[in-house]
C-alpha cells in the first residue's frame, strides 16, 4: 500500500532490459498486467496482512495463523509474478536482489510459526521451542523493518532514481527521512503504550531519544563526506550536514548524560531543541534551484514545528496539565509526532532527481507539500491503526479471561454452603434452580457418592477427596 501510495505521488520513470545493466530509461514503455498484479499482492502481503498478523500473534489472537498463512501464500505468488513479468523492465536494482532475502525470512518466519502450532512438545522432549518461539519473534519484527526498506526499493527502482552519481545524496536523503520518520512511531509507542514499561525500567523518556540522537549524530559526523562516493573538497553541503552531525552527536551527549539517573518524570526538553535547530538549518539550506530550496524550507519547518510542539507538550507535562500516565493520551500529544512523519516524508522527497522531475512537470510548492501532506496523514493512519489494534485487543483479553470478585458484589460460597444433600435427589436436583455464584458443583458432575457418604460431626465426606473436610473457600480469584 506505501509503494502504491508513493509511486503514485511521483513522477514515474520508465526503464527496459528487465533486470539487466545501468542504462538509460525509456518512457515509452507500458506496465505489464503481471507487474500489476505483483505490486498488488505485495502490498496486501507486506503492507495489510503480515503487520495485522503480527498484532494478533503478540495478542495471541485466534486469527493469528489465518491472516499469516494469507499473507504467505499471497507474498510467494507475488514473488514469482515479480520474477516472471513483462511490459516494464528496470536496470539491475536492489529490489530484485533484497527480494530473495525477504524470502528466506518469510520461509523461516512461516516455518517456525508451524513448528510452534505443532506443540511437539506435548510428544516428545523438545528442549528447542524456547528458542524457536524467540527466534519467530525476532524475524517478525525484522519483516516489519525490513518491508519497510524493500517498500523504498521498489519505489526507487519504480522510478529510476539513485543510479550513476545520485546514489549517495539519494541514501542520505532516503536514511535521515527514514529516521525522522521512525521517530515519529518511536514518539507515537510512547503515547499510546509504552507508559508501563517507563515505568517499569524507571527511565525518562527523553533518555533513549538522547541517546539515539547522540549515536546518529556521531554515525552522521564520518559518513557525510567521502563516506559511500569519493569527494572532491568541502562543499558548503558537506560543512553544513557534518556539522549538523556534530550539533546532534553533542547535544544527545549533554542530554544522555543529564538524564542518565532520571526516573520517568524528569524530562528533558534538549531533543526538542535539537530538532527546532536541525530544522532552521535545513530551512536556509542553499540549493541548486529556487524549487529544490523552497522543498527544504518545508521539511526545515515540520522539524521546527516539530519540536516547538514537543517542548510545549513536556512544559504541559511537567506543570501536571496533561498526565503522562493516562490511558487516554491529550490531543495535543499526537502534534510533535504528525511533524516528525512529515519532516520525514518531506526529506526523502528532496532528494535532487525527484525535486527536478517535479519541477519539469510544473508542479508548484503549495501542490507538492499538500500531495505529501496528504501521504503522511496516511502513514500517521497505517501506524495509528496498529497501535490501536494492539490495544483493543489486549483490552479484549483481559475482560475474556477475568473472573468475578468481591469487589464486583458477588456473594462467593464454600463447597459446603454451595453442597445440600437434600439437593442430589434425582426429583429435587430438577425442581431447584442453579445458583449462577457457584463455580462448582457436584451433583452436576456426578462426583457424590450417596452410599458410601458417612457423617464426622455434620461434616459431609467425599469418596476420592483427600481431604477431612469440604470447607474449601472459593474467592476472591484473580484473572490468569
Amino acid at each position: 500500500m506505501l509503494l502504491l501510495l508513493l509511486a503514485g505521488a511521483m513522477p514515474p520513470v520508465l526503464g527496459h532490459d528487465h533486470h539487466g545493466a545501468n542504462m538509460n530509461f525509456d518512457a515509452g514503455e507500458p506496465i505489464g498486467g503481471v507487474l500489476k498484479a505483483h505490486i498488488f499482492l505485495m502490498s496486501v502481503a507486506f503492507g495489510a496482512l503480515f503487520p495485522v498478523g503480527l498484532v494478533l500473534g503478540l495478542k495471541k489472537n485466534k486469527w493469528h495463523v489465518p491472516v499469516q498463512a494469507t499473507g504467505g501464500v499471497l507474498a510467494i505468488v507475488g514473488f514469482i509474478l515479480g520474477h516472471a513479468h513483462g511490459g516494464r523492465a528496470f536496470p539491475d536494482n536492489a529490489h530484485s536482489k533484497f527480494s530473495w532475502f525477504m524470502l528466506w525470512l518469510l520461509v523461516g518466519q512461516l516455518g517456525a510459526g508451524i513448528y510452534l502450532k505443532l506443540h511437539t512438545e506435548r510428544r516428545f522432549n523438545d528442549r528447542a521451542r524456547p528458542f524457536v518461539k524467540i527466534a519467530h519473534k525476532i524475524m517478525a519484527i525484522v519483516m516489519v523493518v525490513a518491508t519497510y526498506v524493500q517498500v523504498l526499493l521498489g519505489v526507487v527502482a519504480w522510478l529510476g532514481y539513485c543510479y550513476d552519481g545520485y546514489f549517495g545524496q539519494c541514501l542520505a536523503h532516503l536514511i535521515m527521512g527514514s529516521s525522522f520518520l521512525a521517530y515519529g512511531v518511536w514518539l507515537l509507542l510512547l503515547v499510546r503504550v509504552a507508559t508501563p514499561w517507563l515505568t517499569r525500567i524507571g527511565r525518562s523518556p527523553e533518555l533513549y531519544d538522547s541517546a539515539l540522537i547522540m549515536v546518529w549524530g556521531l554515525f552522521n559526523t564520518f559518513t557525510e563526506h567521502g563516506f559511500v562516493e569519493k569527494a572532491h573538497g568541502w562543499s558548503h553541503k558537506d560543512l553544513q550536514h557534518t556539522s549538523l552531525g556534530v550539533i546532534w552527536f553533542c547535544g544527545g551527549l549533554l542530554s544522555t548524560y543529564m538524564l542518565r539517573k532520571s526516573s520517568p518524570a524528569d524530562r528533558s526538553m534538549f531533543p526538542a531543541i535539537i530538532l527546532i535547530f536541525t530544522g532552521c538549518a535545513m530551512g536556509a539550506h542553499e540549493q541548486d534551484t529556487e524549487f529544490s530550496t523552497q522543498v527544504h524550507f518545508v521539511f526545515g519547518l515540520s522539524l521546527v514545528l516539530a519540536g516547538l510542539t514537543r517542548c510545549v507538550e513536556i512544559m504541559l507535562i511537567t506543570t501536571g496539565l496533561v498526565r503522562s500516565d493516562s490511558k487516554a493520551p491529550n490531543p495535543f500529544q499526537y502534534i510533535p509526532v504528525f511533524f516528525l512523519c512529515h519532516s520525514g516524508m518531506a526529506f526523502m522527497s528532496a532528494n535532487k532527481q525527484n525535486v527536478a522531475a517535479i519541477e519539469a512537470m510544473g508542479i508548484d510548492i503549495g501542490t507538492f507539500s499538500l500531495a505529501y501532506l496528504s501521504i503522511s496523514f496516511l502513514l500517521f493512519l497505517y501506524a495509528y491503526f496498529l497501535i490501536q489494534l494492539y490495544i483493543d485487543l489486549g483490552s479484549r483479553n483481559e475482560k475474556s479471561t477475568s473472573l468475578p470478585t468481591s469487589e464486583d458484589g458477588v456473594a462467593y460460597h464454600s463447597v459446603s454452603q454451595a453442597v445440600d444433600p437434600a439437593r442430589f435427589s434425582p426429583r429435587a436436583s430438577e425442581d431447584i434452580p442453579r445458583d449462577p455464584h457457584v463455580l462448582f458443583d457436584a451433583a452436576d458432575e456426578g462426583i457424590l457418592d450417596h452410599q458410601d457418604r458417612g457423617s464426622l460431626n455434620g461434616v459431609h465426606r467425599y469418596r476420592g477427596s483427600p481431604r477431612s473436610s469440604d470447607e474449601i473457600e472459593l474467592g476472591p480469584m484473580r484473572s490468569v
